[in-house]
């Protein structure tokens, strides 16, 4: 197969795999995940996608931990994050240092827009926080933050505060919820994935490998443990232990066409005359011999099978007793 027939098979797939597209909000056909930097999916994007997940890459965690529906709240968020004398500093890089300069940028939040009540019934603002694993680059995590929020919150006034305290660098922003032309922020699950996907994407720019794929991408069936479970049960700050689910919430649907995917992207690179690609091969099939999702689909269609076996046999139907023809020259 020649290099541009291989290019063109790794785009095709590596988008359905990588980067779906899907409806979100009023305008159909915008993208659910951002695009590789550029705007563009290209044969190099899906190779470096490919090595990261081959790799296993740390994963980037982007969550909402709290929203505040007054003032109130927003101030003793404010002071949580900087209680340890970090710096806060806004979208337009301003600094507040001292418990009094916090206290100046609570009285702007509370004005950037319709005045924010004391207390309320609506969110008013979102509490998020970016992490990283320990030993990840501090200023990398800093600076892909803020390139981060920079996209994803033009136009509404936010803040952050660095954390190392914990072990394991991560940054917490605020963000108010009604942008300076009132529109609202009503993040969904969606927004949720590109936001990690944005923020991988500005980590990698800086030089650290990060990632942010589904589980459907990297052929695990089963709910994994949230980080910050985990992070809180090893400091002692775990109050109750959350339910553990083993179901498998993946559709079948949804897991045949992610190894279909990946079965495409094995071969394209099989096919390769460039031996790095070929290599790049060897290493995706074992990956997916590996996977969870494949030993799933396997034991499922083994259980089809084995209850197709037990199931009684029905006798064959016999067919109609065939009379002879009258002999009408008798």
């Amino acid at each position: 197969m020649k290099r541009h027939q291989v290019d063109e098979l790794l785009v095709r797939h590596g988008q359905e795999l990588f980067w779906p597209r899907a409806q979100r909000g009023p305008k159909a056909g915008d993208l659910k995940l951002p695009l590789p930097r550029g705007g563009k999916v290209t044969p190099a994007a899906v190779r470096q996608r490919v090595r990261l997940v081959l790799s296993k890459a740390p994963s980037v965690v982007v969550k909402i931990t709290g929203t505040a529906t007054g003032m109130g709240k927003v101030r003793q968020h404010l002071r949580y994050i900087t209680e340890r004398g970090e710096t806060l500093r806004d979208d337009e890089g301003r600094e507040y240092v001292t418990p009094d300069d916090v206290k100046l940028f609570g009285d702007q939040f509370k004005y950037d827009g319709s005045p924010i009540p004391t207390f309320g019934t609506q969110r008013e603002a979102f509490q998020l926080a970016l992490d990283m694993p320990p030993g990840t680059d501090p200023e990398a995590v800093q600076a892909a933050a803020v390139a981060f929020a920079q996209q994803e919150f033009s136009g509404h006034r936010w803040a952050w505060a660095y954390h190392s305290h914990q072990g394991h660098p991560h940054v917490h922003l605020l963000v108010r919820a009604q942008g300076r032309h009132l529109k609202r922020l009503a993040p969904s699950p969606a927004d949720l994935h590109r936001w990690r996907e944005a923020f991988a994407r500005e980590l990698r720019a800086r030089g650290v490998p990060a990632q942010a794929t589904t589980r459907l991408v990297r052929g695990a069936v089963r709910n994994e443990e949230p980080l910050w479970v985990t992070r809180a049960r090893k400091a002692g700050t775990l109050r109750q232990e959350p339910p553990l689910n083993e179901r498998v919430t993946l559709g079948s649907d949804s897991m045949q066409r992610s190894l279909m995917s990946w079965a495409y992207l094995h071969a394209a690179l099989a096919e390769s005359p460039d031996a790095a690609d070929r290599e790049l091969a060897a290493a995706v099939k074992g990956f997916v011999r590996h996977m969870p999702m494949v030993s799933h689909v396997v034991g499922v269609e083994l259980d089809r099978q084995r209850q197709q076996e037990q199931r009684p046999q029905q006798p064959a139907a016999q067919a109609p007793q065939q009379h002879p023809e009258p002999d009408i020259e008798r």
